[in-house]
């Protein structure tokens, strides 16, 4: 995998290296508001971490996950990227994300899943991608619907937080409707 660059961010690919910085992150209290984050050691995750694939391309499967990093001083950590390719679906991939209490409504979650979007329909091959969102999570599907998701339909009890089986809403983006708006994006780059 290879880091990612946005106007403010910088998407390092999670390694054994700093996995132990994601680590860090995904224990902040904050983040299990809406997301079922477990509670692992720390040499848990590095041991999880060196096992998953190191590149994404039309044939990887697994977890593979970003840190996302400021690149205005001072320079931080502050939230991931996470994308699923399953080895029965090949062709679907489905993306998480989170920042940091502090860093949210500053329009870094928006900036960087566009990057990991166009990196994994790219790099990946994927046909489809797909998110999922508590209903409740108002700010995160503002992000995915201003990256360019529709919302499908809700799963009843889709997923488990603290416990308990919630309702989450589908989200799903295909390469074609990538396609669709990558372009005007990537004229206004060139002019």
């Amino acid at each position: 995998m290879k880091s990612l660059f946005t106007r403010r961010l910088e998407l390092i690919p999670v390694d054994a290296r700093n996995a132990r910085e994601l680590w860090r992150i995904l224990n902040a209290p904050d983040l299990r508001k809406y997301q079922d984050i477990p509670r692992i050691p720390a040499e848990d995750f590095e041991r999880q971490v060196r096992g998953r694939p190191r590149s994404l391309d039309g044939r990887s499967t697994g977890r593979f996950e970003w840190l996302l990093q400021t690149t205005a001083e001072p320079v931080h950590a502050i939230g991931w990227i996470s994308l699923r390719v399953n080895d029965r679906t090949p062709h679907i991939g489905e993306i998480g994300y989170s920042l940091v209490e502090e860093a949210r409504g500053h329009g870094y979650a928006t900036e960087s899943l566009s990057a990991a979007i166009d990196e994994a329909f790219s790099a990946g091959e994927l046909e489809e991608m797909q998110a999922c969102c508590v209903p409740e999570n108002l700010p995160s599907r503002g992000v995915l619907n201003r990256t360019g998701f529709s919302e499908e339909r809700t799963i009843r009890g889709g997923a488990v937080i603290r416990g308990r089986h919630v309702d989450v809403v589908l989200y799903r983006m295909t390469r074609s409707e990538w396609r669709r708006l990558a372009m005007p994006a990537r004229r206004q780059m060139q002019s």
